[in-house]
């Protein structure tokens, strides 16, 4: 597992995520003033995955659990949702991205597939 920190406070950004298998796609994140809330866009090869919300999760990308080679955790230190602009840049709402393995062990340990 593997934290990404260079989250930052702006409104909208563009990352480059690297996995370890040495894949690499883009994450967008953009902030809702409005819905006090963040939302993520992903690109990985021919799979485009826009606008759905960030929310705390063992993966937030379970339902392509058996498309992308990859998972992504969101976890908080009060077990709530990330609602503030610096969530991530204060680390109070933290983003690892999961290896294969790691979307698998979420499977067993936590829906128990």
């Amino acid at each position: 597992m593997k934290q990404i920190i260079e989250i930052t406070q702006d409104y909208n950004q563009k990352l480059i995520i690297i996995t370890e298998n040495n894949q690499a796609f883009e994450l967008k994140l953009t902030f809702s003033d409005q819905q006090e809330c963040w939302f993520y866009s992903i690109s990985f090869e021919d799979i485009i995955i826009n606008g759905s919300r960030v929310v705390t999760s063992p993966n937030i990308l379970r339902e392509y659990q058996n498309i992308l080679p990859f998972g992504i955790a969101i976890t908080t230190d009060d077990l709530s949702e990330p609602v503030f602009i610096d969530d991530f840049s204060s680390q109070r709402v933290k983003f690892f991205l999961l290896t294969e393995e790691e979307v698998a062990a979420v499977e067993t340990n936590f829906y128990n597939n």
